[in-house]
């Protein structure tokens, strides 16, 4: 029976996510949606649900049970197989190997000595076996809420250890006959070289894209505005790509006398080819599969329906890799698929133009994806809808197509590619405007990490909305309901009836973020920095690693602000105020607060003239200044004099806060400790503890007055300077004062409500 696959796909989800990790709260509300909706079925099909159920939790269980590692971390030589591309970056390159004994993937990552060796990108292809000397370890953690895990991220790929290459040449490396997989990766590396040497600079970035699903030429600034305006599913091989390519082959076969069935008999043996020459994501897999499917059906005389052909590409791949149900990628794919299928009868009822039939397809693919934007990615666009009403048809009717026969035909004619530059021109133009658009404001509203309980009435509310679209006269509802949704995952970040003082895990640095409840206030303290170093131009990546790109606008980002009211920098040093620059662009900034006469270092000035580009006031933090919003009180009280020495200049802040007295001591030393103890009678419970736990700081005689009952030591794990010292906690401890550590916790976070709070820790 046609369309009744449907529910043996939504049996198989049900019982892989009770097999899978996952939030609990979650896992049972989906469930029970699930049974919910299976008890108004007839007896097929709900023995169908059933039965696909119990082979999704064995799946899940069978799946679950073999990820696990037999390797342990150390040092040594390991016979691999490049199991994929290498990728070059910089002075960085990095592929998956599998070991050859033991048969399980690594990630390897070897930093090149010299500009000669960038070459072994090209030189090391899939299938070469190389005895590679280094070091086994377990990939990091993340040590911040909601960011991104590298671990799991590597886990849910079978991939648990890294290795750090020593050496690697290709004298320790040998070809071996290459697989069939191998055979057809090899092909797409000599397809994204001759996009490289034959195609026009600013072109070559889209068509490796598009043609291979290769997103490693693009650009930072342009990946950051097509994700920030919606339109990132643009540059890579969706759905819609798949099938205009594949009508573009049946056509030509048939022009050049093929049957149909033989053509189609064709395309059943080139499209998984195809699907690993374009990058083998979740999105092409599916596409692939309903298209085999359709075209199977045509030969076995059985049809199906688009329904029935998604609903058993889900069953098959998740037969194949449940861990795939947990990428943003396979999650969006699938669900605007089949809420664009279930939506199908409100498409037909659209006027019968063109751009009304694009704009319905358009409004549901984005109210399709909400729930998945909102989790992964924290914000959603208002130019979304227009701007994929505008580049869905340019890029799939004109970009892809051109971009392709261009290819084809450059391997006959290479002289051919000259008619792209017409085009090159246009296109430049094109994405310098995208750019632009995308630092408009409110092209992003950033809404931040949805809570269980949000995902799960943002879930309900979802459901509802297209339950009410079913026929027009539910529109405005809809609407209403649609928009209760977004307020739904927005409000509850800007005005949290909890209050935090969190001391973000930045490394070797200092970064305290204040945020007081009801959107009373954001304060941050110092923002952490690397020290940068000069390198030669060959070994600059792409993407350097920052800590205001990297950690900080990603935290603010999954907490939903947009918005510090004061940027409190204590002193020059890199490891307080370094990403500090980085900041300006993303978020709003009420006022710069600097230590009196900090200017006189580089990394200050240069801070002030960016803040000055973003029209950000900037002032010194003045001595005994106070301020007050809510319950929570301020005062600054170091240093007492405008003469900039360093450490001991450092802007030092009392504050009260959730009901407990703090001292935010920056990086200050036992001369300041002791001046400040001459000025005030201090009294605290919670001091950050001074320079990292240097043991210049934190001294004897300022325990014994402030008598704190617990200390944050904010410091980088291994970091080199070995902060903290053993003398600064051994007094610590000696003074019977409980320590939190960002080099052994991670992020360490204090959530009050009212005058009650507690701390909590990424690693207890």
């Amino acid at each position: 029976m046609r369309n009744q696959v449907i529910y043996a796909a939504v049996g198989m989800f049900t019982g892989l996510v009770w097999a899978l990790p996952a939030l609990t709260s979650i896992r049972a509300f989906l469930t029970a949606m699930a049974l919910l909706f299976m008890i108004r079925l007839s007896g097929k099909a709900k023995s169908a649900f059933f039965m696909f159920m119990f082979i999704g939790f064995l799946t899940g269980q069978f799946h679950e049970e073999r990820n696990v590692t037999l390797l342990k971390a150390g040092e040594g030589e390991w016979e691999v197989t490049l199991s994929a591309p290498v990728r070059v970056d910089g002075d960085r390159l990095q592929a998956v190997v599998t070991t050859v004994q033991a048969k399980e993937k690594l990630q390897l990552f070897y930093r090149l000595p010299s500009e000669a060796q960038t070459e072994l990108e090209r030189q090391l292809t899939p299938g070469t076996v190389c005895r590679i000397k280094g070091t086994l370890e377990r990939p990091a953690k993340a040590r911040n809420r909601h960011a991104f895990d590298y671990r799991v991220f590597l886990e849910r790929q079978h991939i648990f250890w890294q290795l750090e290459a020593s050496e690697l040449s290709l004298s320790s490396c040998f070809s071996q006959k290459k697989t069939w997989k191998e055979a057809v990766f090899a092909w797409r590396l000599k397809g994204i070289d001759h996009i490289k040497s034959h195609f026009p600079d600013n072109l070559q970035p889209v068509a490796a894209a598009l043609l291979f699903g290769d997103r490693t030429m693009t650009e930072e600034t342009v990946l950051e505005a097509y994700q920030r305006l919606g339109i990132i599913h643009l540059l890579a091989i969706s759905g819609l790509h798949v099938g205009l390519i594949t009508s573009l082959l049946y056509y030509f076969f048939l022009r050049i006398g093929l049957t149909k069935e033989a053509a189609r008999n064709l395309l059943i043996g080139i499209l998984p080819v195809y699907s690993l020459l374009a990058g083998g994501s979740p999105p092409v897999v599916r596409a692939v599969l309903m298209t085999l499917l359709v075209l199977l059906s045509f030969r076995f005389q059985r049809t199906f329906s688009a329904l029935d052909a998604l609903s058993i590409s889900f069953i098959l791949v998740m037969l194949y890799d449940p861990y795939l149900l947990y990428q943003a990628g396979f999650q969006l794919s699938y669900l605007i698929s089949l809420s664009l299928l279930l939506s199908s009868s409100i498409i037909l009822l659209v006027p019968s133009t063109e751009l009304g039939k694009m704009a319905a397809i358009t409004a549901v693919s984005q109210i399709a994806g909400l729930p998945v934007l909102l989790y992964h990615f924290f914000e959603f666009s208002l130019y979304s809808f227009i701007a994929n009403l505008f580049f869905v048809p340019f890029y799939s009717l004109l970009v892809l197509p051109l971009l392709l026969i261009i290819f084809l035909l450059s391997f006959v004619c290479p002289a051919i590619v000259m008619l792209l530059e017409p085009f090159a021109f246009v296109f430049r133009h094109i994405e310098g405007f995208t750019v632009e658009i995308s630092r408009w404001p409110f092209a992003a509203v950033t809404t931040g990490r949805p809570e269980e309980w949000q995902l799960i009435l943002i879930a309900c509310m979802w459901a509802c909305t297209f339950v009410l679209t079913e026929k027009w006269k539910g529109m405005k509802s809809a609407s209403t309901l649609l928009f209760f949704m977004l307020a739904s995952a927005l409000v509850p970040h800007l005005y949290s009836i909890e209050g935090e003082v969190s001391f973000i895990d930045v490394g070797q640095g200092d970064a305290v973020f204040i945020q007081l409840p009801f959107g009373q206030g954001n304060y941050l303290i110092d923002t952490g920095g690397l020290l940068p170093f000069e390198k030669e131009e060959w070994q600059k990546r792409k993407k350097e690693f920052t800590v205001g790109k990297d950690i900080l606008l990603p935290y603010f980002k999954s907490m939903g602000v947009r918005r510090l009211d004061k940027l409190i920098l204590t002193h020059s040093d890199y490891d307080h105020i370094g990403a500090a620059k980085e900041l300006f662009d993303e978020l709003e900034i009420k006022e710069l607060v600097i230590s009196p006469g900090s200017e006189v270092k580089p990394v200050m000035r240069e801070t002030i003239k960016e803040a000055a580009k973003y029209h950000v006031p900037v002032r010194y933090g003045k001595y005994r200044e106070t301020w007050q919003a809510g319950a929570a009180f301020f005062q600054i009280v170091s240093p007492a004099d405008h003469l900039y020495e360093g450490n001991n200049d450092s802007l030092a802040v009392y504050a009260v806060i959730g009901g407990k007295k703090w001292l935010f001591a920056g990086d200050m030393e036992a001369e300041a400790e002791r001046e400040l103890l001459t000025r005030f009678t201090l009294d605290i419970d919670i001091l950050k503890v001074g320079h990292h736990g240097s043991r210049s700081s934190t001294t004897e005689e300022f325990l014994s007055e402030a008598a704190p009952e617990e200390a944050v030591i904010s410091a980088g794990r291994n970091n080199r300077y070995q902060h903290p010292h053993r003398e600064v906690v051994d007094r610590l401890l000696k003074h019977q004062v409980r320590i939190w550590r960002t080099d052994q916790h991670g992020e360490v976070t204090f959530t009050y409500r009212g005058k009650e709070g507690t701390f909590s820790a990424v690693f207890p």
